[in-house]
């Protein structure tokens, strides 16, 4: 099951997916700009907490921050 190994404290395991997919999805909207992972992440964040209004910015960054190691 998708939330068994993550370490989600702000956002809600069965929106988890659509933040990574911002996170891949930032390449693409950062294009000709720097798309550092680091940038990529703000990204992401800033528009997840758009659409889903029970998380801020810096929550949903923190989630994807403990969950990307590795990436």
């Amino acid at each position: 099951m998708l939330g068994d190994h993550l370490r989600l404290r702000f956002v809600k395991p069965q929106h988890y997916s659509e933040l990574i997919n911002l996170y891949h999805l930032a390449r693409t909207a950062l294009a000709g700009q720097d798309d550092s992972k680091y940038q990529r992440m703000l990204w992401a964040s800033k528009e997840f907490s758009k659409k889903y209004n029970y998380v801020s910015e810096t929550g949903a960054y923190k989630d994807l921050e403990t969950n990307l190691i590795g990436y």
